[in-house]
């Protein structure tokens, strides 16, 4: 395959600089070998070139180490694939410049006319695809701590043309891990990485007709930095402090389950702060409820009201978060935010857009068409989305600020949920049996309640077997604040629950259908008439409902007692 991960004309160059440690003996010349057990040092002494063996394995390797560092750290290694079996290997320089490991039986088992991959990324180095070559530059793990042949971990760059650039950790060919694009200043999807005040970094993405690559530079007269890819997958960021000869970690990635790849499926966002990871945005309702309970997200979230193209169709903003993966979006360096709005707005298929530039002043465009896939919340860079929404979803959550959060099965900040104690669990499965034999049974008189119910709600009647309390939209809405999203106490197969308070100061809780909810209008039926004539102590009590336009409401009595959830486990930790 014509792909590696290390410049070979940078070995090469490195090679050619390499003076001697001792005497002239020790200096690659043309005609002239390195034997196992001589080695050749870097002209400024940070760098050792000659054969090693890894951890506990006995076949020898031809390699570059730091000098001096204990225990031995190696950056580069040339024939991780095809390993000496003992210490007969020759290293050779042609009058071609060609620099060759040849075993004891004379035969050329690595050349650096060969392709070549390694685990650690050095500043200065190439990380991208050169399109005429094809050649692609990426980092592969090694298989163990006593093997370096290739693992099965990669980090390499997504460089299409076209793109914004990020990074994927992949185990063969399956993404485990997406590192966001770089936001002006770092790479956006590492909110941990904490770079040292010593030494001045500084991110470049180079981008022509010939290729795009990454390069990173660094500056310090007494540290050195190093990038790994470790053999379990981690990517790591290390520098060595060359005065006391310490190295210390700067990052690690993954750091949480957040940080797998699309772990809350498309439109899915993630955060550690709450107690269920996984939720969704504004606007937004789990496409598969009954897979909540087993932490399953990998059907992600829907809609709660379709897209129409129509001109009041807007934008939501949504802050502190890790962009989503950009594969299927567009960018322009040059918009300006309103700029990209505008574009966003007038292309039906765009679903959300960004300027992944946090530089202040800094113009750029990112538009996404299709689904979001691979958000969480970040409390440190994070960066600002807007995303696309019904009109009539930021009609009903005007209210919200603009700096929108998410819903989540359990809210970010601690609050009670409406929810009764282990022994209404007893009583609501005697309800349910009760409901579902007078649901067969009086079939025809539940069809002449509803009706009552669908005729007479918009009059405050009271008229039929069920004497409820028929409550105007308007004053649901005010009650619990426009149905706000901090408003949101859980998630059910009938809709989102909202906690509200009437204008008397009665705490109610609030259950809203969802149009995309597989419950409708028979179990709306079924939920007032059975609730309404069952009533006891450790049942939740109905208040009343309301019925206008596409709302279906059905109102409670609040009960701050915890969840069902809570009392069966406790607190769990994750």
């Amino acid at each position: 395959m014509n792909k590696t991960t290390i410049s070979l004309l940078s070995i090469t160059f490195f090679f050619l600089m390499l003076t001697s440690s001792n005497s002239s003996s020790n200096i690659i010349a043309v005609n002239k070998n390195l034997s196992d057990g001589e080695t050749i040092i870097s002209g400024d002494a940070t760098f050792e070139l000659g054969f090693f063996s890894p951890g506990s394995s006995r076949n020898r390797y031809l390699g570059i180490w730091y000098k001096s560092t204990t225990p031995c750290v190696v950056v580069w290694v040339a024939n991780r694939e095809t390993p000496l079996i003992d210490t007969s290997g020759i290293v050779k320089l042609d009058s071609q410049g060609t620099l060759s490991l040849v075993n004891g039986s004379g035969i050329t088992i690595w050349s650096s006319n060969s392709s070549t991959t390694g685990d650690t990324y050095l500043p200065g180095m190439k990380m991208g695809k050169n399109f005429k070559t094809r050649r692609e530059m990426y980092l592969t793990s090694w298989r163990s701590a006593d093997d370096p042949s290739p693992g099965v971990y990669t980090l390499r760059f997504s460089m299409v043309k076209g793109k914004y650039q990020q990074q994927y950790i992949r185990k063969n060919s399956v993404i485990q891990s997406r590192i966001a694009p770089i936001n002006g200043i770092t790479w956006a999807g590492r909110p941990n990485y904490k770079p040292n005040p010593s030494y001045r970094a500084k991110y470049d993405i180079i981008l022509n007709e010939d290729e795009m690559y990454f390069v990173f530079s660094f500056k310090s007269t007494f540290l050195l930095i190093k990038s790994i890819i470790t053999p379990g997958g981690k990517h790591e960021v290390w520098h060595l402090n060359k005065k006391t000869g310490k190295w210390t970690q700067d990052l690690y990635f993954p750091s949480d389950k957040c940080d797998g790849y699309g772990v809350c499926g498309p439109y899915g966002i993630c955060s550690t702060d709450t107690y269920n990871i996984c939720g969704c945005f504004k606007g937004f309702e789990p496409k598969n409820p009954q897979e909540m309970p087993q932490d399953n997200w990998s059907s992600g979230c829907r809609r709660t009201r379709s897209l129409d193209c129509s001109a009041e169709e807007g934008f939501q903003k949504f802050s502190s978060l890790k962009l989503p993966d950009t594969q299927n979006a567009m960018y322009d360096s040059h918009m300006s935010l309103r700029e990209c709005e505008v574009a966003c707005k007038s292309n039906c298929s765009c679903t959300a857009y960004a300027n992944p530039n946090m530089t202040e002043g800094a113009a750029g465009c990112l538009l996404w068409f299709g689904d979001l896939i691979d958000l969480r919340v970040y409390s440190q860079n994070g960066q600002d989305l807007y995303v696309r929404l019904a009109a009539s979803e930021l009609l009903v959550n005007s209210s919200t600020p603009v700096n929108g959060r998410f819903r989540s099965r359990f809210p970010r900040k601690k609050r009670v949920i409406v929810i009764i104690t282990i022994s209404t669990a007893a009583g609501l499965a005697v309800i349910l049996v009760l409901c579902t034999l007078s649901k067969r049974k009086r079939r025809p008189d539940v069809e002449r309640e509803v009706k009552v119910l669908e005729t007479e709600h918009n009059s405050s009647n009271k008229k039929g077997n069920i004497e409820l309390t028929v409550f105007r939209l308007s004053t649901i809405s005010r009650a619990t604040n426009k149905f706000s999203i901090e408003n949101i106490l859980g998630q059910g197969g009938f809709g989102p629950v909202y906690k509200g308070v009437l204008e008397e100061g009665q705490e109610i809780a609030v259950k809203r259908l969802s149009k995309s909810s597989k419950q409708g209008l028979d179990e709306f039926e079924n939920e007032v008439i059975c609730i309404a004539k069952l009533q006891h102590r450790n049942l939740v009590k109905l208040l009343g409902y309301c019925i206008k336009g596409e709302e279906t409401l059905l109102v409670y009595e609040y009960m701050p007692n915890k969840s069902l959830d809570w009392f069966i486990f406790g607190c769990v930790l994750f």
